[in-house]
């Protein structure tokens, strides 16, 4: 399931001769949703916000309504990205629907969300329930300090007897100019440059939600052995090259070394040329032949290190299947 995009790090070598390459990996979502939710509705329930009795506003809308709104893109971008759902059906206009929400009794809200997900041909929904900001800055202050809350449901009319919840809350730290200062003191009017701050920070709330309920990728890195004998040279540019089949030929020679430093370095790159090129219960194979090679507490614990970080993307991986409906 897993698709790796690889880099080598130059300059990070070390007395030990070790590198390391950045990866990318999926993991799974944390909620695993019945295989039969194909289809989402992402619904926005907010209420129109405001502040001390003033609605803050930005030329067009209200920050909150902004916040919202990108929260709601940052989510469907998310389950975009790895195509998880058949559909996610955007509703910008929720209390349409619900004039309270989700704000009702379990019993109620029950048959209500499961007539509306039949409607909209959907199995299962999200909703940006609530948003709110408190902006506790006093004038004197040159960094504005401005807290940012949104309160996310969710409802699957395929099984389990409640409602989800989920609170996030962020705290963003806005300096502006002196003409945005006085703007913003005079007409409690945020300026464009604070709106497109908080933009980024409502995208990366809604992807964040998002990625409770689909698969997601995520940046890591491994561990590399280097080493000053010339085939393992020329295996290290072909890994630049991000050719690892033709590396791992050269390591897969190297690990029959007499020499057992060599050896421990192949038998350990070739563990992480079989997880570079998706076979994993092989990778466990070699990073544990690896372990036993070499009489180095240093090189075990490596080794260790490694063995851990394939276990658990093994059972990722059959959790990833899963969800996949594999």
């Amino acid at each position: 399931m897993s698709i790796l995009v690889v880099f080598l790090f130059s300059g990070c070598y070390t007395t030990n001769n070790f590198g390391f390459v950045d990866m990318q990996v999926m993991e799974p979502a944390v909620v695993s949703l019945p295989d039969s939710v194909v289809n989402l509705a992402l619904v926005d329930f907010h209420r129109n916000p405001v502040s001390n009795g003033i609605e803050f506003k930005t030329n067009a809308d209200s920050v909150v309504n902004c916040y919202a709104a990108t929260s709601l893109k940052g989510f469907e971008s998310q389950t975009d990205s790895v195509q998880y759902f058949h559909h996610v059906a955007v509703v910008h206009d929720g209390l349409d629907f619900f004039p309270k929400g989700l704000a009702l009794p379990d019993s109620v809200l029950r048959s209500k969300m499961s007539a509306f997900c039949d409607s909209m041909g959907v199995q299962a929904l999200v909703g940006l329930d609530t948003v709110w900001i408190s902006d506790n800055s006093t004038n004197k202050q040159l960094v504005k300090r401005v807290v940012l809350g949104s309160r996310w449901s969710f409802f699957n009319t395929l099984g389990g007897s409640n409602t989800y919840w989920k609170i996030y809350a962020d705290t963003m730290l806005w300096i502006p100019n002196r003409a945005e200062i006085i703007a913003y003191e005079k007409n409690n009017r945020y300026p464009k440059t604070f709106v497109n701050v908080l933009e980024k920070y409502g995208e990366n709330n809604g992807i964040r939600v998002a990625m409770l309920f689909v698969p997601s990728w995520r940046w890591t890195d491994r561990l590399i052995y280097y080493s000053g004998n010339e085939e393992m040279k020329r295996a290290d540019s072909l890994v630049v090259k991000n050719q690892w089949e033709e590396a791992a030929e050269i390591w897969t020679k190297m690990a029959k070394s007499d020499n057992k430093n060599i050896e421990a370095k192949a038998t350990y790159n070739m563990a992480l040329a079989c997880e570079m090129l998706g076979h994993l219960e092989l990778a466990l194979e070699w990073a544990s032949k690896s372990y036993h090679v070499y009489n180095n507490e240093d090189h075990k614990q490596k080794c260790m290190d490694y063995i851990n970080i394939l276990a658990t993307r093994l059972q990722q991986q059959r959790k990833l299947k899963k969800q996949f409906g594999g």
